[in-house]
C-alpha cells in the first residue's frame, strides 16, 4: 500500500483525504500523515480523517521516512518550489492543479522530476469526472466519428468575498484563468487528443476590482487541425451556475453538462439523426481515480495520463493565451515534436 502525505490540509483537501480512504478500503494507498501550519485546521483534519502524523511544516513531512509520496495542495505559487523540495527527498509527488505560475518553474519540476527517479502527476481531476469520463469513453468508440470541434464553456459566479489574496493575485497564480481555465483547456485538449499547435485569446478584467482575470474566450488550434473553444465568464450577479462541453464529431454531436439541478451528477447525451439520447454515467469517485493512476504508474514505472509533460502543454497553452490577450496576435506554440507529453 502507498503512504502517501498530504502538504496543505486546506478545503480542497477533504476531496483528497476522502479519495484516498477509497483506496486504502482497496489496500492501494492511505494518507500516513499531513502538514499544515494553522494549528485549528490541522487538529481539525487529523481528527475527522484520523491522519495518524500531523506537522506543522512540510519540511518535517518530507523528513519522515515512512511517506513514501505526497499530494501537495498548496496555493498556486507555492507548487513548484515545495514540488522540487520533496521530488528531491525522495518523495513521488502529485501536485494539485495549475502546475505552476510560470514556465520556467513547470521546467524546474521536469528537471527535479528526471534528476530524483520520482513520478510527477499533475492534479487535473477534470480528466476523472464521471460525465467527462463517460464522454471519453463513448468517444474512444469511433460512434460518433472523428471529433471536429470541442467548445468548453462556464458561466459562474465567482466567490471573490471568501477567496484569500493569493487567489485574486495573477503573479500568485491567482485569476479565475489559472484557477478554472486550466481545468477548461485540460477538457478541450483531453478530448480531442492532440497537442495545440496555436492560440488566440482575449483575457479580461470586468466585474471584480482584483489583479487577476475574470473572463476569457480562447481559440486554440491542434495539430489534427481542430479547433477547441474556451468560454469563460465568472459573473457576480448572473444566474445558476453552468458548466459544459459541446463536441461536434463527423457522425453527430455530444453534450457534457456538470452538476445540473436536473441532474446532480451530470448529464452526457449524444445527438443523432434528429435526435437526443441520454448516456449512462458511471458512479466514480474523480479523486479517487487520480490517485489509482498516481498508484498504478509508480508501480509500473510509468506515464500516467496527467504526467508533467501533460501538465506542462497544458500551462504552456494558458500563458500563451495571456501572451495573446495582451499582444492582439496569435502566439505559435513550441514545435510540436520538441517536448513529449
Amino acid at each position: 500500500m502507498l503512504q502517501i502525505g498530504l502538504i496543505g490540509l486546506g478545503g480542497i483537501a477533504a476531496r483528497h483525504l476522502e479519495g484516498l480512504a477509497a483506496l486504502e478500503a482497496e489496500g492501494l494507498a492511505c494518507c500516513v500523515a499531513g502538514a499544515e501550519p494553522d494549528d485549528e485546521r490541522r487538529e481539525e483534519r487529523r481528527k475527522t480523517y484520523d491522519i495518524p502524523r500531523v506537522y506543522a511544516s512540510h519540511r518535517d513531512l518530507l523528513a519522515d521516512p515512512d511517506v513514501e509520496a505526497v499530494g501537495i495542495l498548496l496555493p498556486h505559487h507555492l507548487h513548484a518550489g515545495v514540488t522540487v523540495e520533496a521530488l528531491d527527498a525522495g518523495k513521488h509527488v502529485l501536485v494539485e492543479k495549475p502546475m505552476a505560475v510560470t514556465m520556467d518553474e513547470c521546467d524546474r519540476m521536469i528537471e527535479a522530476e528526471a534528476r530524483s527517479g520520482r513520478l510527477l502527476q499533475i492534479g487535473l481531476t477534470g480528466q476523472y469526472r464521471p460525465a467527462l469520463h463517460t464522454a471519453r469513453t463513448f468517444l474512444d468508440t469511433n460512434a460518433l466519428g472523428p471529433v471536429i470541434q470541442v467548445l468548453a464553456l462556464v458561466s459562474a459566479r465567482f466567490p471573490f468575498e471568501r477567496l484569500d489574496r493569493c487567489y485574486l493575485t495573477r503573479s500568485m497564480g491567482g485569476g479565475m484563468w489559472m484557477g478554472d481555465g486550466v481545468h477548461m483547456v485540460d477538457w478541450v485538449t483531453h478530448l480531442i487528443g492532440r497537442k495545440a499547435v496555436s492560440v488566440k485569446a482575449v483575457l479580461g478584467t470586468h466585474m471584480h476590482y482584483m489583479h487577476g482575470d475574470d473572463t476569457a474566450t480562447a481559440l486554440i488550434r491542434y495539430a489534427n487541425g481542430v479547433a477547441g473553444v474556451v468560454i469563460l465568464v465568472e459573473h457576480q450577479r448572473g444566474p445558476q451556475d453552468t458548466a459544459s462541453i459541446d463536441v461536434h464529431g463527423t457522425q453527430g454531436r455530444l453534450q457534457v453538462h456538470f452538476d445540473t439541478a436536473e441532474h446532480p451528477g451530470g448529464m452526457v447525451r449524444v445527438g443523432q439523426d434528429g435526435a437526443w439520447r441520454e448516456l449512462d454515467i458511471a458512479p466514480i469517485n474523480d479523486f479517487a481515480e487520480q490517485y489509482r493512476d498516481f498508484v498504478t504508474a509508480i508501480a509500473t514505472d510509468d506515464r500516467p495520463p496527467a504526467s508533467s509533460a501533460y501538465g506542462r502543454h497544458i500551462m504552456e497553452i494558458l500563458f500563451a493565451a495571456e501572451r495573446s490577450s495582451a499582444t492582439g496576435g496569435e502566439v505559435v506554440l513550441e514545435p510540436v515534436e520538441r517536448q513529449p507529453w
